[in-house]
């Protein structure tokens, strides 16, 4: 399963990195999981919205991938701009319904201004559920949505955990617990 984590500049790091981690140690330890740290643009380096880089990105694929991560971050500008939101409307028509759109706190505002959550329940940050309900049926308190192909998550700093987690257990069929456990560092 190909995950790809939208990355631009000012996406919020512990959304990107986050996501991106459980997924990478899911994988290794031995689910088939392939995640990938992407961009919409092809772009191979972008700062954070702290200021941390990175570089060595490859292009997102929404034909190969089955499931694209948007990640938060400081998002108004790139709402106002509307390139990325135009970009992700052009994924999800390319990648068809096998795409799994996940929005990651403020990523799921992302997913709105690009007309993608009409008529559908999502959640994201607290602070931008106010936001998000011009373009969703707004789920309030909720740490994940599963909406079939749009899973949104809105557990703050937690939720690319909680989201990459709830996908692997939905996706793979894989009960989390151990891996939930290794994470956590807890015993089971």
């Amino acid at each position: 399963m190909r995950i790809d984590v939208l990355m631009f500049d000012g996406v919020a790091e512990v959304d990107a990195q986050a996501t991106y981690a459980v997924f990478a140690t899911a994988r290794m330890r031995g689910l088939p999981v392939e995640p990938y740290l992407v961009t919409a643009d092809g772009a191979t380096r972008v700062t954070g919205c702290y200021g941390t880089t990175y570089d060595g990105l490859r292009a997102w694929s929404p034909e190969e991938a089955r499931v694209l991560a948007v990640s938060g971050g400081w998002i108004h500008e790139e709402i106002e701009r509307g390139v990325i939101p135009k970009q992700l409307a052009e994924a999800k028509a390319r990648g068809g319904d096998g795409l799994i759109l996940a929005g990651i706190d403020s990523g799921t505002l992302l997913l709105g201004a690009a007309g993608l959550l009409e008529g559908r329940p999502a959640t994201t940050h607290d602070v931008d559920l106010e936001l998000l309900a011009q373009w969703a049926d707004v789920v309030p308190g909720a740490r994940v949505v599963d909406d079939g192909d749009l899973v949104t998550c809105g557990s703050g700093w937690f939720a690319g955990v909680d989201l990459a987690l709830h996908l692997l257990e939905r996706e793979l069929q894989t009960p989390t617990r151990d891996l939930c456990a290794w994470i956590t560092q807890t015993r089971t």
